[in-house]
């Protein structure tokens, strides 16, 4: 057994998570120990939305995160040849909504 085998750690995904769900819209809050993502899907033509998700983490493995997200992003565009010109936002808009997480 190679080192790099016995670093693998085998991870399972359960039956009821393995489709995933859908959401519309990320929100991140945090304090001094923690980050909260909800993943809420917003309703079309309401003004109601759920929180499908909710993941807590650590500052630390918020910034391995993003890392990786960066990365594949970076990929994502380089296979698919999307880039910053494909996001009608822009990098600090965000849509003019008024969030109430009860």
């Amino acid at each position: 057994m190679s080192a790099q085998d016995s670093d693998r750690i085998p991870i399972q995904c359960p039956a009821d998570l393995a489709n995933g769900v859908y959401a519309n819209l990320g929100v991140a809050n945090f304090n001094h120990e923690e980050f909260v993502l909800d993943f809420i899907f917003l309703h079309p033509n309401t003004k109601t939305g759920e929180v499908r998700s909710r993941v807590v983490l650590h500052p630390d493995h918020v910034r391995r995160l993003v890392k990786m997200l960066q990365k594949n992003l970076e990929n994502y565009d380089d296979q698919f040849h999307a880039g910053e010109s494909d996001n009608p936002l822009g990098d600090d808009d965000f849509p003019p909504i008024t969030l109430n997480l009860n």
